[in-house]
């Protein structure tokens, strides 16, 4: 049986301060499923006179995990727990911190599932009250962002990039010029590539030769 999904606070954004968490909630019941948002950027830019648009990959957006905490007061499973003191538990561990001047650096753990985020987002509906209009239950709809490490983050943006070594397998019809172009997005590098790779023809690759495509030189056009 899975454990209880678990929010960890803390003040570095690189997870590493000394000491526990700042803060910690433990949802009552385990979600009964949640959400992961992806979200790919392209350039879709149009030139001019052009009748279509080449998308031309930019980034990966941090994920986003949307979650459901239900707080029940009615003592229906077993386990009671005062709603708007749960809340408030809730609401510190996610919130913000004066310390630091925003709000905590989370990790959301369940199981194998381990995430480093912050909170975007939060609506809570409460239902079934009290005579004197205290809620018996509420529900949490919560959704996070990622906290992307900067290095991963930097990889994941640059991975189109001319600045990285490509290796490309060339189809029928490739030739240097061309395939410069698709990397480099200028042909001015086609007799480089060549020397890169000790090709004796510009011109004629054969379909299924692999193509190094190193890194541009910072000096380079």
């Amino acid at each position: 049986m899975l454990d209880k999904l678990s929010i960890l606070a803390f003040t570095d954004p690189k997870f590493e301060q000394a000491g526990p968490p700042v803060g910690f909630y433990r949802a009552m019941f385990n979600p009964e499923k949640f959400n992961v948002r992806h979200v790919f950027n392209y350039d879709s830019t149009e030139a001019d006179g052009s009748t279509g648009s080449t998308n031309r990959f930019k980034n990966i957006e941090p994920h986003e995990y949307t979650f459901e905490f239900v707080i029940d007061g009615t003592g229906a499973s077993g386990e009671t727990r005062e709603v708007f003191a749960d809340l408030e538990l809730f609401k510190y561990t996610v919130g913000y911190y004066g310390n630091i001047h925003r709000p905590h650096y989370l990790m959301l753990v369940w199981g194998t599932f381990i995430a480093r985020c912050v909170m975007k987002e939060m609506t809570v509906n409460y239902e079934l009250f009290r005579s004197n209009g205290i809620p018996l239950r509420a529900t949490i709809h919560a959704k996070f962002r990622q906290q992307s490490e900067s290095l991963l983050e930097a990889l994941i943006n640059k991975i189109s990039s001319p600045d990285l070594t490509h290796v490309r397998v060339a189809v029928d019809g490739d030739n240097l010029p061309l395939m410069t172009q698709r990397i480099y997005k200028s042909t001015d590098y086609y007799l480089d590539v060549a020397r890169a790779n000790n090709l004796n023809t510009v011109r004629k690759i054969d379909a299924g030769d692999k193509v190094n495509f190193p890194p541009l030189e910072k000096e380079d056009k």
